[in-house]
């Protein structure tokens, strides 16, 4: 688990709820839950109508990254693609029939299984880049899908407190339920801000993070079994490989 997005989300939000101490605000105006509703189910909703279930779906799959991030070990799959190469030089190419599986991802075990099977080392390079770039294209999808939902949350704060007000308005016979009644519409617009600012924006930028790491990894994983499959030289490719980082 990522720790440092929960400490994030942790100290954000504290610092809210502590200022608005500080300036001797009631906390409890803070929670109010028909704002939560609009500015979160209402940005979820509008973010769907432009949107598929399938993106959707992608989407809640792909946040999930945010606490539980997915690990490229560079090092790693630069000794395991050197070792491979050294055994494919040694014996051959055919020998690492029972090595498909020695990278430990899909995206690897396919595009080695490929080399093996003879694929042209240029057209397999065109190919497999043309997959790495699908999966980006496919990921990259669902983040701005999760982007699109921290747009609308502040015009939906807006329309939250618009409706508080109105509801206020109702109240112009007795000022103190006046008072507390605009106070209350404000918060909406609060939730509109910071669930965009605090939580869905600097979200969206980390997964934009691990979704061009991933690609970066496709790309030494591509290199690396093209360079196999070309038949070059364990310690020229160790070489080229310890570019990526």
């Amino acid at each position: 688990m990522d720790f440092v997005t929960l400490a994030g989300l942790l100290i954000a939000f504290s610092s809210v709820f502590f200022a608005n101490w500080l300036g001797g605000g009631e906390v409890i105006l803070l929670l109010n839950l028909p704002s939560a509703i609009i500015v979160i189910v209402g940005s979820i909703g509008a973010t769907l109508i432009q949107s598929s279930i399938q993106e959707a779906v992608r989407a809640l799959v792909l946040i999930k990254w945010s606490l539980f991030p997915p690990i490229y070990d560079f090092n790693s799959a630069r000794a395991s693609l050197n070792n491979l190469a050294h055994k494919a030089r040694r014996l051959s190419l055919l020998a690492l029939e029972s090595d498909i599986e020695a990278l430990g991802s899909r995206f690897s075990s396919r595009a080695l299984q490929m080399a093996i099977d003879g694929t042209d080392p240029y057209l397999l390079a065109d190919r497999l880049h043309d997959d790495a770039v699908r999966i980006y294209d496919k990921r990259m999808k669902s983040v701005s899908f999760i982007e699109s939902i921290g747009g609308y949350a502040p015009t939906l704060g807006i329309m939250g407190s618009v409706l508080g007000l109105i509801q206020a308005m109702a109240n112009l016979d007795s000022p103190e339920a006046l008072g507390h009644g605009i106070a209350v519409a404000f918060v909406s617009t609060l939730y509109g801000q910071g669930f965009a600012n605090l939580v869905i924006f600097p979200i969206t930028k980390k997964l934009t993070g691990y979704v061009d790491q991933e690609l970066l990894y496709h790309q030494l994983l591509i290199d690396g079994i093209c360079g196999i499959a070309t038949g070059k030289h364990p310690y020229r490719l160790e070489l080229e490989l310890n570019s990526y980082e």
